[in-house]
């Protein structure tokens, strides 16, 4: 019998691409477990960087007493997507290296590309932890932030269910030093016997305790440190509209776009940084459903960089408190902030910490777009999605040097939807 032509056995670009994203299934699970239920409304092919998509909202309604109604209209909410990430990983083969069965030439080339690859996306998507507007921190009878309990995660569930987010789908993702506080911490101390035994086995956290359907160890959690800020500024009593220059919207508030606010105080003396939680006296949370007072801080994420001496704080949630006649659609505060109301830091003032996050499935949105499939110019090129995800893979020649090369590529966007639907859970580091 005749043998086939070398060329017949190359491993393809299809077949590259079909294992790709089989290895990227196992790769990372924070990716997995983001919304990705608007990918389909961007187009499937030649999609270009800066394609945006406004996400609609929930609504949200008063309710009125007795028979008589007084029809307010329905304000609309929408946050924009936009694809605007772009990452690839560079490979070059030889036409022998291809020849190789499939294991072997996955073990080898494949799954380290796949792995850099989904963990830049892993940690373009862990910074939406900066815009995250709930924090419960864990501290000692000093005052020093220590390794979450129990309790803390109890407390984060609750917040979760405060803000009116989905019971069900809620994950937690772990910093791995966090994870092996936190399982140290919580060993032998939940039923059932079954789970306990597999976390003190595997040594990290199993799924479905307390309440969260799945604990995720992730080394791309993000690290930052808080600002310096003193904790004696004051609001003056008035805020308003913010507008980031250029940026992004993907923060909430009363109607449309940008779902934010900008709150004037009194000289700050030490920095705030984009991510910090703040509260402001006498401004509480509000039960979402019939906007009645919790008696508890409301809790609002610092949007950007405040300097020492800066007089205005951007912020998120919006401050949308109740109006003249009762409460208001969207409201999410009991009052609005008095004049010398204190302002404070939620987290201890310049602390290193790992944003170790609880969130609903549906506070965070992830989308990958299909790139145009190539088919002049290029020895291959293989397209596939898996999971929601799209990956293209594209091999080229080189006639400088005579090779061949092949490039993964991946297009897509990021947002957090519901900031309040997240709940940041930090550790010291160090």
């Amino acid at each position: 019998m005749k043998a086939l032509p070398v060329a017949n056995n190359l491993i393809n670009n299809s077949m590259i691409t079909r294992e790709a994203l089989m290895l990227r299934r196992n790769t990372n699970d924070f990716i997995q477990n983001v919304s990705r239920e608007y990918q389909d409304q961007f187009a499937q092919r030649g999609a270009k960087i800066g394609d945006t998509i406004n996400v609609r909202l929930p609504n949200d309604y008063v309710v009125q007493d007795g028979p008589t109604v007084n029809p307010e209209a329905t304000a609309e909410r929408s946050i924009p997507l936009t694809i605007n990430f772009r990452k690839n990983v560079p490979m070059s083969f030889s036409t022998q290296e291809r020849t190789l069965n499939m294991d072997d030439f996955s073990g080898r080339y494949i799954a380290p590309a796949v792995n850099a690859l989904v963990g830049q996306v892993a940690s373009d998507a862990m910074t939406l932890a900066l815009q995250a507007s709930n924090m419960v921190v864990n501290t000692d009878d000093n005052g020093n932030l220590i390794a979450p309990s129990s309790q803390t995660w109890l407390q984060a569930k609750a917040i979760l269910t405060a803000c009116n987010a989905p019971l069900d789908d809620r994950f937690a993702v772990l910093d791995p030093m966090t994870d092996a506080n936190t399982v140290s911490g919580m060993m032998g101390m939940f039923n059932p016997g079954n789970t306990v035994s597999r976390q003190t086995t595997d040594g990290q956290m199993g799924s479905k305790i307390l309440g969260v359907r799945e604990w995720m160890q992730d080394q791309t959690v993000t690290i930052s440190q808080t600002g310096s800020y003193d904790g004696k500024a004051t609001a003056t009593g008035t805020y308003g509209n913010y507008t980031p220059n250029g940026a992004p919207v993907t923060t909430i508030s009363s109607s449309a776009s940008p779902h934010s606010s900008v709150l004037t105080v009194s000289a700050i003396n030490g920095t705030l940084k984009a991510g910090d939680i703040i509260t402001i006296a006498g401004v509480n949370r509000i039960n979402r459903i019939n906007k009645k007072s919790l008696h508890i801080p409301q809790q609002f994420v610092v949007l950007a960089d405040c300097a020492s001496d800066a007089t205005s704080i951007p912020l998120s949630p919006a401050i949308i408190p109740p109006g003249a006649n009762g409460p208001v659609p969207y409201q999410t505060v009991d009052a609005a902030p008095a004049a010398d109301a204190a302002i404070t830091l939620v987290a201890p003032a310049n602390s290193i910490i790992r944003r170790n996050m609880l969130y609903s499935k549906r506070a965070m949105t992830l989308a990958t777009v299909d790139l145009e499939m190539v088919d002049r110019g290029v020895v291959d090129c293989g397209r596939a999605s898996l999971d929601g995800i799209s990956l293209r893979t594209l091999t080229y020649y080189n006639g400088s040097d005579d090779t061949r090369a092949t490039r993964l590529d991946v297009l897509y966007g990021i947002g957090m939807l519901r900031p309040d639907w997240a709940v940041i859970v930090p550790e010291l580091v160090g």
